[in-house]
């Protein structure tokens, strides 16, 4: 048996709740101390018109184009792509939407399970 272990991945962060209705794509905008090192893929227009609030013309279509070409990187260098449902996360990049789970999950954690399961059943883990 390997005593290799895996690098820590990340997990998703409740970056926003929903109570804050129209102004999470504002508030989302002002949460990052340095926007520069944390987040990559969004337009210095795209942070103005944030930055102006629900009230710019332009307001829901920045934060739809921030929600598809953002990554953000935390202190650790995990990073997350933006998934707005209600709440805003912040979800490690590399997971993916599973329908079983309802959420996001770790596509390769199901193959690591059977895996475990079938080593299992051959007797093969203890």
């Amino acid at each position: 048996m390997s005593t290799e272990t895996k690098p820590p991945r990340g997990e998703p962060k409740l970056w926003l709740s929903d109570a804050r209705g129209q102004y999470i794509p504002r508030d989302f905008a002002s949460s990052f101390a340095d926007r520069d090192k944390s987040v990559s893929g969004v337009t210095p227009e795209d942070w103005a018109i944030l930055d102006a609030g629900p009230d710019h013309e332009h307001y829901w279509a920045a934060w739809n184009d921030v929600c598809e070409h953002a990554v953000i990187t935390d202190d650790n260098g995990t990073e997350f792509f933006i998934h707005q449902e209600g709440d805003c996360w912040l979800i490690p990049c590399g997971m993916e939407w599973s329908d079983a789970e309802d959420f996001f999950v770790w596509n390769d954690d199901e193959k690591d399970n059977e895996d475990f399961d079938e080593r299992k059943a051959n007797d093969q883990v203890e």
